[in-house]
């Protein structure tokens, strides 16, 4: 697997696993419930959510590079991160503008 496409991969997995983290969390829960049904409980996307996060940290291993790929992992776990709190503080300033 080339260099690039790992890394898209990586950055991708990470923000998925970010955003089911997010949705389950307790600040942010009351805000998905009525519209997905699966965050009432919210065991299951939390779980998925640091599945995909151990998923990506595997990942790093496919790769002759590891520690260049472990390096990506957390840069990219961290914008991600960044990224999904950025999107909720805009739509948390959406939904105030409406209401």
């Amino acid at each position: 697997m080339s260099n690039l496409v790992l890394s898209e991969l990586l950055f991708l997995v990470n923000l998925l696993g970010m955003i089911a983290l997010m949705i389950t969390s307790k600040r942010h829960k009351d805000k998905f419930q009525h519209k997905l049904p699966l965050v009432s409980k919210g065991h299951g996307l939390r779980w998925l959510g640091f599945t995909l996060l151990a998923i990506a940290f595997l990942l790093t291993y496919s790769s002759y590079q590891t520690g260049y790929f472990v390096v990506v992992w957390f840069g990219s776990l961290t914008v991600a991160a960044g990224l999904v709190y950025l999107i909720m503080m805009v739509y948390e300033q959406l939904v105030r503008v409406k209401y």
